[in-house]
């Protein structure tokens, strides 16, 4: 699978963050007064996972469905497609934030 993803020039985990995504799952959770705690109880998954979903580090459509399910909005809503030139320009804008973080 890792070789799928090299070869379709996603690269590997961790994935840059994805902000558009995290944004939309934080209004729908303070739409339903929950946190991502109280999501990922409901869930029965682990904090770090649903966490991990929510920002784009870690891709798993299984998750993101059953996040989406629960807060009742559509998945390619709320998780929308990137390709690789977008993963590839998000890591690269993660990187040069980085590195002005250790250049001060």
């Amino acid at each position: 699978m890792s070789y799928l993803r090299e070869f379709s020039g996603i690269g590997s985990r961790p994935y840059p963050i994805d902000h558009e995504r995290r944004r939309r799952v934080l209004i729908a959770l303070a739409e339903n007064d929950m946190s991502i705690s109280d999501l990922s109880r409901s869930l029965k998954t682990s904090r770090a996972i649903i966490s991990q979903v929510i920002n784009g580090r870690r891709l798993s459509s299984r998750t993101e469905q059953l996040i989406a399910k629960y807060l009742d909005k559509p998945a390619d809503y709320l998780f929308p497609f990137r390709t690789p030139d977008e993963i590839k320009k998000m890591r690269q804008a993660e990187q040069k934030a980085s590195q002005k973080g250790t250049a001060a």
